[in-house]
């Protein structure tokens, strides 16, 4: 495997990681196009990324969606992706393949645990207040359960890439995150919120939507926050 080789298949890693989920099938192509283009404004053709992440054997990426797809994982470019020593020209990345998917591995069951304890804990906290002492509408339960998990995916496959020896820039990385993240939320959980009303024939004010929202919002970044490395 060739140096430029390398970088992006790092590259592809992780876009799968702040994508949230694997990218096999045509229509997870058309949601990651629509989220780098909420991202980062640019649109990048779907045929284009079956080629990268779905066609089997190397397809060489226009330096363009390379670029782009940077970006949308926190770099300014391409070149400052390669530049950045995520890898290095000399690492084989199949010389140890076995090693590397273990640890993988461990790491995810690692943070499968905290993940789950985030989730009693804020669960458990939501039932009671958010410590403002705003209560979270027992109706919408549902909703906050659905974004916290969602949200602990996330969590998940970020955790899975930590590298003690880059614990700062690991840390960095989940700031990104929860500032796009941040993003997202404020955008979809109060309209998840009202249409779920609508379809459950909850009368309910503004006021209680918007604070509901205000809590779902606040503990999925807590959970974001929670894994991050002291």
């Amino acid at each position: 495997m060739t140096t430029q080789e390398q970088y992006i298949e790092r590259l592809k890693e992780l876009v799968i990681a702040e994508f949230g989920r694997a990218i096999l099938t045509t229509d997870d192509c058309i949601a990651l196009s629509n989220a780098v283009l909420e991202s980062v404004g640019i649109s990048i053709e779907i045929d284009a990324l079956e080629q990268l992440f779905i066609a089997e054997g190397y397809n060489a990426p226009r330096p363009l969606m390379l670029s782009s797809l940077a970006r949308y994982v926190g770099y300014t470019g391409w070149s400052d992706f390669c530049t950045a020593g995520d890898i290095t020209p000399s690492e084989d990345k199949d010389a140890l393949p076995i090693v590397r998917r273990w640890g993988v591995i461990g790491l995810t069951a690692i943070a499968v645990i905290i993940v789950i304890i985030s989730i009693v804990a804020l669960v458990s906290s939501g039932n009671s207040n958010d410590g403002n002492g705003k209560m979270v509408d027992s109706r919408f339960r549902n909703v906050e359960q659905v974004w916290l998990s969602r949200t602990s995916e996330r969590c998940n496959t970020l955790r899975a890439y930590y590298n003690e020896r880059e614990a700062s820039r690991y840390n960095q990385r989940v700031d990104k995150f929860i500032d796009r993240y941040e993003i997202v939320l404020e955008k979809h959980v109060k309209n998840d919120l009202k249409d779920y009303a609508i379809q459950n024939k909850i009368t309910v004010d503004n006021d209680t939507i918007d604070q509901t929202a205000e809590i779902i919002i606040e503990n999925c970044l807590n959970m974001c926050e929670n894994i991050k490395i002291d």
